[in-house]
């Protein structure tokens, strides 16, 4: 088995991207400390002597022309070129150096901002990659305004350029006229043309080449990026604009609709709870508790399968000696050989299986039953809720758990398409596991798997949230990064092995799998494009607005955070918290799911990776909860 990619692996890319982002940003604004001719250190020239100093280019229009004025009367001039226009035409650059003419740097995006340190360093990269030199000439020293920006009739420009009879005339080579100037001047007789200064360029530093290079194809791609951008940015904005009313919309219907149906006579089955353990010493005996304290009409069998556990789990659940408990040991097999071994030894059809450190209230048995007095539910999902939501990291994970998997339930009820039935809390018809040939070990979501299983098998999932039951969410960061990795990496797992279902005719496929590949990879990949571009519209690109919309978003989706706590029975005391939430849990989920996506295209089979527990669920609301 190979070692899967780790997500130090992502930061440590991501920290070199970062590197180069600071290197290239320190040589853009690191001027070079070795002398350099700026304004006034040109050399002296004698009368009837010009230095012509040409600005704003290259321009791809006017300076071929200016260039070929220059070629024709053999007068060598001066270029202070602009670094994006050097960027746009590098062809062009290297003309005017192969021709013999002196270049120097007259700023980056416009001629005269070469006062600016960062400019200057922006216009140098941009000529080390065109050239692969250094300029030493950086500014024009004082010139001759010929007054080509604000006259054309060539006479005029002139007699202005030759007002003090020697000097550097500055000119463009950006307009219309540079070329008929050139020609006006060589033919005033007397005259001599000299470069501004003798100094040349010199090899630019490797460092300045490669952030050369990268200012380049940044310039000349930037474009293209900045639409792919757009385009990932609308993408999601539109996903979470449509989940946000799909959750308004359906789950509001789906309550609503289940509100107005006369409730059924109470349907109590016998049933068998079978608790898949290993190592789940601290929470075990909360947990059998809980479950062997059920108030449900019928007989409860409780079926504790330890599967290899080292901390005793299987002698503390005997220990209890609680009428209708089994305890069987087996070695370690994994949680799916642990549930058929549970599912084999049970004597009732219908079959509740509960993970080992999930509490049930006395009335979740008989709740999360009910859906199945209709022949054609094949299994219900219960309603799990984070019992240890003391501290940030647990009211985010409950807020988590209702405004995310609870809500989707209620959503994915409506379209009869529910693709997880949680381990934590979900019952099943023994009919149902015997068409799907049991639990499966193909994916680490065996939950996801079997659950799409059923529906694929012709058998309706339903939805019963009066069935709660409270489970410990991870307590530290590293603890829920592990449990969500695991998640997300055996959803993709599930969602590939049930592609098939996108051909058939059933709701999976035609509801479930595309709303699991809309809303649980498509928008997490793309919304940290958003959050980035947010950043860089009103860090940058000086676009406040981008910020605005990003608020604006923000309070929609704590609006439909609210309506979900408050859908499911809790207090919108904790949605203080949900702003924040998004700010900074949410990037969590963002690298939990890129990682499961980079573990799945290396094709690496990630083994189990085991939260630790703490058997705290001290601070599970009503106090109706068994605490250990």
């Amino acid at each position: 088995m190979r070692r899967p990619p780790r997500l130090h692996w992502v930061s440590i890319l991501l920290g070199l991207v970062v590197l180069m982002c600071v290197v290239t940003f320190h040589a853009y604004t690191a001027i070079r400390l070795e002398p350099v001719q700026h304004a006034g250190q040109h050399r002296e020239l004698p009368d009837r002597t010009l230095a012509l100093a040409f600005h704003g280019g290259p321009d791809p229009k006017w300076t071929p022309r200016v260039l070929d004025a220059l070629r024709d009367n053999g007068i060598k001039a001066t270029f202070f070129v602009v670094g994006t226009q050097v960027t746009r035409n590098p062809e062009l650059t290297r003309r005017i150096a192969d021709e013999g003419h002196q270049i120097g740097i007259d700023g980056f995006r416009a001629e005269g901002d070469h006062t600016d340190p960062l400019n200057v360093a922006f216009a140098q990269a941009a000529l080390a990659d065109a050239l692969g030199v250094h300029a030493r000439l950086v500014g024009a020293p004082a010139e001759v305004d010929s007054g080509d920006r604000d006259y054309q009739d060539i006479g005029t420009l002139v007699r202005m350029s030759l007002r003090e009879n020697r000097g550097v005339v500055r000119l463009h080579d950006d307009g219309s006229i540079g070329a008929d100037i050139v020609r006006a001047l060589a033919k005033e007789p007397g005259y001599r043309f000299v470069p501004v200064s003798d100094e040349l360029p010199v090899q630019a530093s490797a460092r300045e080449r490669f952030t050369g290079a990268a200012t380049a194809w940044s310039q000349r791609n930037g474009g293209i990026v900045l639409v792919l951008f757009g385009t990932a940015i609308a993408i999601a904005a539109l996903l979470g604009l449509l989940r946000t009313l799909m959750q308004l919309g359906l789950a509001h219907t789906d309550r609503r609709l289940r509100r107005e149906q006369e409730p059924p006579p109470w349907f109590a089955p016998p049933v068998s709870v079978v608790v898949p353990a290993y190592n789940e010493g601290v929470n075990i005996a909360a947990t059998v508790r809980s479950i062997a304290g059920n108030d449900h009409l019928a007989d409860v069998e409780v079926i504790v399968v330890d599967d290899g556990s080292t901390d005793g789990t299987a002698a503390v659940a005997e220990e209890l000696d609680l009428p209708g408990v089994t305890v069987i040991r087996q070695v370690n097999q994994g949680k799916p050989a642990a549930l058929n071994a549970g599912i084999r030894a049970a004597r009732h059809d219908v079959l509740v299986l509960v993970d080992g450190d999930t509490i049930f209230e006395p009335g979740t048995i008989g709740q999360l039953v009910q859906p199945f007095a209709e022949s054609g539910v094949g299994a219900v999902s219960g309603n799990a809720k984070v019992g240890n939501r003391q501290g940030l990291l647990g009211r985010w994970q409950h807020l988590e758990y209702c405004a995310g998997s609870n809500l989707d339930r209620q959503i994915l009820h409506a379209l009869r398409c529910i693709p997880t039935v949680p381990g934590a809390v979900g019952a099943f018809r023994r009919a149902a596991l015997t068409d799907v040939g049991g639990v499966s070990d193909d994916t680490l979501a065996e939950d996801t798997d079997l659950t799409m299983a059923v529906t694929r098998a012709g058998w309706r999932v339903a939805y019963r949230p009066e069935a709660k039951a409270w489970t410990e969410a991870p307590g530290t960061v590293q603890g829920l990064f592990k449990q969500r990795y695991r998640w997300s990496y055996g959803t993709f797992q599930a969602m590939w092995k049930h592609r098939g279902a996108l051909a058939e005719s059933g709701p999976m496929g035609r509801f479930g799998l595309l709303y699991l590949l809309a809303f649980h990879l498509l928008l997490p990949l793309l919304a940290p494009v958003m959050d980035l571009f947010v950043l860089y519209g009103f860090l940058v690109a000086d676009a406040p607005l981008a910020l605005v919309v990003w608020v604006v978003f923000l309070l929609i989706q704590t609006a439909s955070a609210g309506y979900a706590l408050r859908l499911d029975g809790e207090s919108l005391k904790p949605l203080w918290a949900y702003p924040l939430q998004q700010v900074v849990y949410r990037q969590l989920m963002y690298a939990v799911v890129i990682q499961s996506l980079i573990t799945a295209v290396h094709g690496t089979r990630l083994r189990w990776m085991s939260v630790k527990r703490t058997g705290r669920l001290e601070s599970a609301p009503g106090g109706t909860v068994p605490v250990t």
